[in-house]
């Protein structure tokens, strides 16, 4: 009877949390450092966002004064600043709303398709 309340607790104690989804692989802790150190600072975040602004600021000023050439140069430095604040400020970075409304839709569609397929024994 003693065993078997030590095993019951042991198997609390260890299958428990990861039952709760609480517990954090190292995989996972890796993802998530490799996410905080790939995050800028915000002020570099702010840095970008004022340099993007005066490039394209300086992009209508060539547009304005016909010159091509100057005009093509600075969109490719937007360009280049954007793809830096895409990897670095992931915050600052616009969200595609009709993506994001896909996802959700294939995600109440996958929701909806496991309920069915399960007969109801999913948990959703």
């Amino acid at each position: 009877m003693r065993n078997l309340l030590v095993v019951s607790l042991l198997m609390l104690v260890f299958v428990a949390p990861a039952a709760s989804g609480q517990t954090l692989s190292a995989e996972k802790a890796r993802e998530q450092l490799a996410m905080r150190e790939a995050n800028a600072h915000p002020a570099e975040c702010a840095r970008l966002r004022r340099q993007i602004d005066h490039v394209a600021g300086m992009q209508s000023r060539a547009n304005h004064l016909g010159n091509s050439h100057w005009e093509q140069r600075i969109g490719e430095q937007v360009g280049l600043f954007r793809g830096i604040q895409a990897a670095r400020c992931p915050n600052d970075v616009p969200v595609d709303e009709v993506s994001e409304a896909l996802v959700q839709l294939l995600k109440l569609a996958a929701k909806g398709a496991a309920t069915y397929f399960t007969f109801g024994m999913a948990g959703f």
